[in-house]
């Protein structure tokens, strides 16, 4: 793929926020004298007036949608309905937009250098993080025409290790576990890489935003807030971090990279680790700090507690595998028949990151195929969910992907933790189970993990289906045209394809590829339009 993207505009600088602060206020005032509610306002992109201060009065964080899926964490967290507020008189909801991007026809541009963004500008913590593409209008493209490939959310200094958040097509929400927030600085900044695709002839403008839940610091003691920091895994660390899985590679319909061999080839067309060359049998570590070391924000790392992760895959994708390692290992006792059995043990599974697409037929349940763009991520956390990690452990990523149905290129494996370190003493900040020793659940009523002294292992989705990602296209009506010429190329130009296009095949017939043979596909658009021949 072309690293062409170049740097785009920042928005507005800080006087210019400023006279937007007073702007704002003079437009309350006279919306107020003229009996005009402020809450009829249009949630469409732009500043967002209570980034510094408030200015009008604080959008609370309160479940705000249909989402049976987004409801469920509302209420598995104790707060009271109908409205769920969280953290009532403290959090407020905050929407930041970065934009307009103007998408060319067929866009497909990696940024290769981060742009700064906006974010709130005080003190504080970060309870929930929900990502989303607008139109300059506040409505939501669909899918198939245009699209968040990827975005990754960052900050200077860094939080944790890496990004604090990712999404893609599936648009996961970061609820953070109740009494947990991720500590941010009025002095921070943050910074954004994405991927827009675009499947149309057409220019259009775009904007990516971000609903950030917020609580101010000098709210938070209410509250009892601790602090939570993000680590990042990624199967293939790197500034494009993909690789690519074909049909007939692995076991069984799936392959899991780097651990298994998925393709003949990387993106750049070179051989690597699974692609071309044996997988490694294992996977990619992540190594936690020595006692005493740092992480990000963490000093005097002692250990901690995982409270939360969720993961990103491509479409085609079936979950995420984050393994424990322990260099050192634990000692496993375990029962079999009449007798015990005691082992070293130096792996165990924590996090089953499982894609969950939505049927065709009935868009409320899972169970569609694993080729769609209409799917959602599954992640765990508290009160479900708690894992207790040790100075120097691993945390080992592997991605599974479909090779049943497609071949897929340009994959990725990204997972996000959420970790809450122990205070100096050692002593714990959140609850947490040792995960070499822990009862396991898989139960999809378990709700009450390291309470109850098990871990939930059966995740659950941060939402549901999206009408955006409703159009799932396929066969209609009565196929209508003759056998054309055979044929062993397609050109691509001005967004029709010779031969083969649609639109000429009462002309020149539907073309005939020999079973067996290979079929080209050449781009003379040039290499700033994007075409995809393998969806």
């Amino acid at each position: 793929m072309a690293d062409r993207a170049r740097r785009r505009a920042t928005g507005l600088d800080r006087r210019a926020r400023a006279g937007l602060l007073l702007l704002v206020s003079i437009l309350i005032a006279v919306a107020a004298a003229v009996g005009v509610s402020s809450a009829s306002a249009s949630r469409a992109p732009g500043p967002e007036p209570n980034f510094a201060t408030d200015v009008v009065s604080p959008r609370p964080c309160a479940y705000d949608s249909h989402d049976p899926y987004e409801k469920h964490f509302y209420h598995a967290e104790g707060w009271r309905g109908p409205n769920y507020v969280r953290y009532p008189g403290a959090c407020q909801r905050l929407r930041f937009a970065y934009g307009p991007i103007l998408v060319k026809p067929g866009q497909n541009d990696v940024l290769v250098t981060p742009v700064t963004i906006d974010k709130p500008d005080r003190d504080g913590y970060i309870t929930r993080f929900k990502p989303n593409l607008m139109r300059p209008d506040g409505t939501v493209p669909p899918v198939e025409q245009v699209h968040l490939h990827h975005g990754t959310w960052l900050s200077e200094p860094s939080y944790g290790s890496g990004p604090f958040f990712a999404a893609g097509e599936e648009k996961t929400i970061a609820p953070f576990p109740r009494g947990y927030g991720m500590p941010i600085k009025k002095a921070d900044q943050w910074q954004l890489l994405y991927m827009v695709h675009s499947a149309v002839p057409n220019t259009m403008q775009v904007y990516i935003t971000y609903d950030v839940d917020f609580i101010p610091k000098e709210k938070a003691a209410n509250w009892h807030i601790k602090p939570a920091y993000p680590v990042w895994l990624d199967v293939r660390p790197s500034g494009y971090p993909v690789f690519n899985v074909q049909r007939k590679f692995g076991h069984k319909g799936t392959c899991t990279w780097p651990s298994q061999e998925c393709a003949s080839f990387d993106p750049w067309g070179n051989k690597f680790i699974g692609q071309g060359k044996p997988g490694n049998g294992s996977g990619t570590d992540l190594q936690l700090p020595k006692a005493g070391d740092s992480l990000g924000d963490i000093k005097n790392f002692r250990g901690g507690t995982l409270i939360g992760i969720g993961g990103h895959v491509h479409p085609g994708g079936i979950q995420n595998d984050i393994d424990l390692v322990r260099p050192k290992g634990e000692l496993v006792t375990t029962r079999r028949g009449h007798r015990t059995v005691t082992k070293r043990e130096y792996r165990t599974r924590i996090y089953n990151g499982i894609a969950r697409y939505w049927r065709y037929d009935n868009p409320s349940k899972w169970g569609g195929p694993p080729d769609s763009w209409d799917f959602s991520m599954s992640v765990e956390g508290l009160p479900r969910w708690g894992v207790r990690v040790k100075p120097g452990d691993r945390l080992r990523s592997n991605a599974t992907y479909d090779t049943t149905r497609l071949a897929s290129y340009e994959d990725m494996g990204i997972s996000v933790t959420l970790l809450a370190p122990d205070q100096p003493n050692g002593k714990p900040n959140a609850p947490g189970l040792d995960p070499f020793r822990a009862k396991r659940n898989y139960s999809t009523r378990c709700s009450t993990g390291p309470a109850r002294g098990r871990l939930c292992m059966y995740p659950i989705v941060t939402h549901g289906h999206y009408p955006e990602n409703g159009n799932h296209s396929g066969p209609g009506g009565k196929w209508t045209g003759t056998a054309g010429a055979p044929t062993g190329h397609v050109s691509i130009a001005d967004f029709q394809y010779t031969p083969g296009d649609l639109g000429q095949r009462s002309t020149f017939g539907i073309p005939r590829v020999r079973l067996g043979t290979d079929l080209s596909f050449t781009n003379i658009e040039g290499n700033a339009i994007y075409h995809t021949v393998t969806a």
